[in-house]
């Protein structure tokens, strides 16, 4: 039996900072937590779980990481919109580095530390309740579910739009150098592409873009479909590592096997190599 056999998210998660068991308390931190994301679209909990859980996580992500698949590619922030004119300078048509590793949920120990918080309710209850949405569900695709990313040296992760309505991440490893996240909140809407101001950014222009750099045990909530980001190139030999942690407002999503061989290189019929 492995030690993380009997890991309770309870003992793990930073429960004195984030009281998610006492109605009161938790109360004020989602009514925070709510008011962060309106006015940004993002929401960053640091210390949300303990060192103790994190070196546990951790552990289980390198010695998974030799078997997840290297993604390296040129890609667009945009998967639909066509550009104005064919200007190779407008947004459309840039395309910038994509370049890590994905470790697969099927990769992964069900019954180690990554899933059992992913699969902890009180976690999912209140992702749901900063969202203002009525219920998430755990997604059932049994490769995208959970999943590691790692940048090491010279990776990064281009400037892009979400596709999906959220993204929820947990800080695992910080790079030595670089592996920022870097956005631009709420640079346009469903009215107005603003093209202007998405080419200001790309050609970083002073003062158009936010930085976060999350420390281990941060908890990160994030709406990308209106805001442009990207993780900045990382340096060093310390991979920066998250884990992603995919809900769903409708229960028993499944994606394809185009979509699963897109990401990781397999479907989930075809078997894991090293």
């Amino acid at each position: 039996m492995n030690q993380t056999d009997q890991i309770d998210p309870k003992s793990v998660i930073n429960l004195r900072k984030y009281p998610l068991l006492d109605p009161v308390l938790r109360e004020k931190l989602v009514a925070k937590a709510q008011s962060a994301m309106a006015l940004e679209g993002s929401v960053v909990l640091p210390e949300f779980v303990l060192p103790a859980g994190i070196d546990l996580m951790r552990r289980e992500a390198l010695r998974l990481q030799p078997m997840s698949h290297r993604r390296e590619r040129m890609l667009g922030a945009y998967s639909k919109e066509t550009p104005e004119s064919d200007d190779k300078t407008h947004p459309v048509q840039r395309k910038s580095p994509y370049r890590m590793w994905v470790t697969a949920t099927d990769q992964m120990d069900p019954r180690g530390t990554t899933l059992r918080i992913y699969e902890w309710q009180p976690l999912i209850d209140l992702v749901a309740d900063i969202l203002d949405v009525p219920a998430l569900y755990t997604v059932s695709d049994p490769m995208m579910r959970c999943n590691y990313t790692y940048l090491g040296d010279g990776d990064e992760h281009g400037w892009h739009f979400d596709g999906n309505d959220f993204v929820v991440s947990l800080m695992i490893q910080s790079a030595d150098e670089g592996g920022a996240f870097e956005f631009a909140p709420n640079i346009r809407d469903d009215e107005n592409p603003n093209f202007a101001g998405i080419r200001a950014v790309m050609d970083e222009a002073p003062g158009t873009t936010k930085l976060i750099r999350a420390q281990p045990g941060t908890l990160a909530l994030f709406r990308g479909r209106h805001a442009l980001h990207r993780v900045t190139r990382v340096s060093g030999s310390q991979m920066r590592i998250i884990a992603l942690l995919s809900y769903h407002e409708q229960p028993g999503l499944m994606n394809g096997p185009e979509a699963q061989f897109r990401v990781f290189g397999r479907s989930y019929d075809e078997p894991v190599t090293a």
